[in-house]
This record gives C-alpha cells, sequence and structure tokens, in this order.
C-alpha cells in the first residue's frame, strides 16, 4: 500500500466527517470519533479497549447510534477478542479507493439524454437530500437532519459541492464531493431504487470527477461498499485498503 496515498486518504476522510460533524472527539493513537456516528480506528493501537469505552460514552451524550470502521489488516485476533467482549459484532465490509485525476480524461462529448440534467445544488439542498432517502432506505426526518449538517458546514465556508442529476425535472440521483487543497473525496452516492442499475450514477460521477479535477484535485477517495465497487473501479478507482465495520447492540 502506498503510504503517503493513505495519509492523504486520512486527511479527506477527516476533513469531510469534521466539516459535517455537530461534534468530533480525537481518541488517541490515531483513532477519531464523529457525531455523524463513525468512530476510525486508522492505526495499530494496545488501548483500543479505551478507545472503544471512552467513544461510547462520546455518542451517548447525544444518545447517537454509532459503527466502528477498522482496516482489515488490524482486525488481529486480540482485536476482534476486544471488540467481541465489548458487546460489538461484525456487521459489513467496505473498500477505500482512490483515483488518480491526472489520469482521468474528461469526455467532453459525455451525455445522456436530452430529459437528463446535472445540477450543482448547494443552494437547493433539499433537492439533493431527496434521491439519498430511497437510496439508502431511511426517512425524510433523519435525511433532513443530515442535509442541516450540510448547510451548517456550507455556512462556515467548508469545501462541499453538492450535485444532483435529475431527470424530467425530478432529482433521481445525488453526491456530495469535498474538496481540500489538492486532494477531494466523493461521499453519499445514491440514486432512486427504480433508476438504479441504468448508468445515472456513472454519469453523475463523471461530472464530479471532472469538476474535482477542475478545482485543481489531483487525487479523488471515497469509501465504498461491496455493492458500489463496480461503478468505481469503471471509472479508474482502484482499491488502497479493505475496511470491517463493527456495530454495537443497544
Amino acid at each position: 500500500m502506498n503510504a503517503s496515498l493513505i495519509n492523504l486518504y486520512r486527511q479527506a476522510e477527516d476533513y469531510f466527517f469534521r466539516g459535517i460533524s455537530s461534534k468530533c472527539l480525537n481518541l488517541g493513537d490515531g483513532a477519531n470519533a464523529y457525531m455523524t456516528g463513525f468512530i476510525y480506528i486508522t492505526r495499530s493501537t494496545n488501548a483500543l479497549d479505551k478507545i472503544l469505552i471512552q467513544g461510547k460514552q462520546f455518542y451517548e451524550q447525544d444518545n447517537h447510534f454509532f459503527k466502528v470502521i477498522i482496516p482489515q489488516k488490524l482486525c488481529t485476533s486480540q482485536i476482534v477478542g476486544i471488540l467481541n467482549t465489548l458487546g460489538y459484532s461484525h456487521e459489513s465490509k467496505s473498500v477505500s479507493m482512490v483515483v488518480n485525476l491526472d489520469k482521468f480524461t474528461i469526455d467532453k462529448t459525455a451525455g445522456f439524454d436530452a430529459e437528463t440534467l446535472i445540477k450543482a445544488n448547494d443552494n437547493q439542498l433539499n433537492d439533493w437530500m431527496m434521491p439519498l432517502i430511497g437510496a439508502f432506505e431511511t426517512t425524510f426526518e433523519i435525511c433532513s437532519i443530515y442535509a442541516d449538517s450540510h448547510e451548517s458546514a456550507l455556512k462556515r465556508n467548508m469545501n462541499l459541492h453538492h450535485f444532483s442529476l435529475y431527470k424530467q425535472e425530478k432529482p433521481i440521483a445525488s453526491v456530495t464531493l469535498s474538496t481540500n487543497n489538492n486532494i477531494a473525496r466523493i461521499d453519499d452516492l445514491g440514486t432512486l431504487p427504480e433508476f438504479q442499475g441504468k448508468g445515472y450514477a456513472t454519469h453523475l460521477m463523471r461530472h464530479v470527477l471532472s469538476e474535482a479535477k477542475r478545482l485543481g484535485a489531483r487525487y479523488c477517495f471515497l469509501e465504498s461498499s461491496d455493492s458500489g465497487l463496480r461503478v468505481y473501479q469503471k471509472l479508474g478507482f482502484e482499491p488502497l485498503f479493505k475496511n470491517n465495520i463493527y456495530s454495537r447492540k443497544a
């Protein structure tokens, strides 16, 4: 693995989650807790039990559910044993990925159809969030709170850029791009279920990667679920490392 790229990945990760979180906590040993609901363990530690206890207390202040994300290479039998002892079970996996934008070619002829339009939606976050409700099987109320966190970040001049793809004037796919110096990150890519598998997400991603390159980013990072790998690999993203995701029963 490329250590310098992983370091840039962590910078992009922290910039995005710190930007949209009402509170954050450095748990020591490269571990960070964000009130969006994620604890990221970024390097080997001998204090995982203390980190998790402190993290749990952090989220209990707001009665907030959270997940713990750890690179697979760090998940030794000892680490897994600590997680299990403290009530955490393995929930899913993800892949941290990167694309070199110096090698990404902007296709100026790329289009979809006359009924499709991509808009920047920083001033219309209600439109931006609508596809995410169906894509992530969440509720209007939960997604509204999430959109409020993005609006707060924009008011603090965080470099977040929101885009939606419209079909017949209806937002059917959305994504968030964050930029920090010469690095970028993709989050919140979601398409309404009835429009999935038809190339809309790929079309939207090409537009956003072109925008990231225009803004001066050399690398773009993201964290993908297994279901999203195909879309990202088609666009030139390559795996940096794999993660295990753990959750704790209430």
